[in-house]
């Protein structure tokens, strides 16, 4: 489990200023149904997942440690606004789709859909309990989307 102070803290440490409010749980989306399929048994596994942190002039990827299920004090991808294009959204069963274009490559990753993130295992990563039950991601998802959406459509 991972607090919001713990993943605005690391995203400071690394030499970023996080927006408060504006982080979720993602991993990379599966290309098809036999590579969801895949990724689902590897879920067992591994952890693929992430915190999307969007911070003042860039989004950054904080990644999960495989072993132990909580979040490593680095960065996995920084991709600075200014090197956004677009951003797409797309639904797909219980997750969301986040498909975002820079100008040499495509980044393609899955959250989960805030109403279902209290029963999925992997929204257990964004429980806390401080003064009472907090799910960030479930708190976090409509800003964050819409401010997602809000990238690569101001003009260069």
């Amino acid at each position: 489990m991972a607090h919001e102070n713990t993943i605005k803290g690391f995203a400071q440490e690394a030499g970023y200023q996080p927006l408060d409010g504006l982080c979720i749980l993602v991993r990379p989306a599966p290309d098809n149904l036999s590579d969801k399929i895949v990724s689902f048994f590897r879920s067992f596994i591994e952890c693929d997942l992430c915190v999307l942190q969007m911070c003042e002039n860039e989004l950054i990827l904080l990644p999960f440690d495989p072993l132990w299920a909580s979040l490593r004090k680095d960065t996995s991808l920084v991709l600075p606004y200014a090197d956004i294009r677009s951003v797409e959204l797309e639904e797909d069963l219980l997750n969301t789709v986040i498909t975002i274009h820079t100008g040499e490559d495509d980044i393609r990753l899955s959250t989960q859909q805030k109403e279902l993130s209290d029963f999925r295992t992997s929204g257990l990563h964004a429980t806390q309990y401080a003064g009472g039950y907090k799910n960030w991601h479930k708190e976090n998802m409509d800003a964050t989307i819409k401010a997602l959406k809000k990238l690569g459509a101001q003009p260069a």
